[in-house]
Parts: C-alpha cells; structure tokens; sequence
C-alpha cells in the first residue's frame, strides 16, 4: 500500500491525473480516519518499517511521508 501511495505521489501529470489520483486515494483515506488512534499509529509505524527497507534516497523519503498524508500519527480519528 505504501509503495503504491507513494508512486501516485510522486507521479507527474502526465502519468496520472490528479483527479485520479485523488479519487483512488479517497477510500483507503476513509478507512484509515476510521480505525482507532493505536490502530492508525501501528499502520503508520508498519509503513515506516517498509519504508525503511528501501534504500536511502527520495523513493525512501516519499515511503516515509505516507503516514503523515494519511494522518496516520494524528490523536483523533
């Protein structure tokens, strides 16, 4: 999930819409918002632990700032 989040971030115009991009991320942003705070912060360390498997370098950086686009470390659900 993180890789994918991350390809469609990092994607140009050209490779995918925005509003594609958008409308594919809406659902999966959903449910996140609704799991509970030790759920979402437990997702949120399970993508930095992939993350961390990648070598270091923008792809690496782009995997580690999924949680914070999902609001994965944030309190409130």
């Amino acid at each position: 999930m993180a890789h994918l989040v991350a390809a469609v971030d990092t994607s140009t115009d050209e490779e995918a819409s925005p509003d594609a991009a958008s409308r594919w991320m809406e659902h999966p942003a959903y449910l996140f918002d609704r799991l509970g705070a030790e759920d979402r912060h437990r997702l949120a360390d399970l993508f930095r632990e992939a993350a961390l498997k990648e070598p270091e370098g923008p792809w690496r950086d782009a995997l580690l700032a999924v949680p914070d686009g999902f609001g994965l470390d944030e309190d409130e659900g």
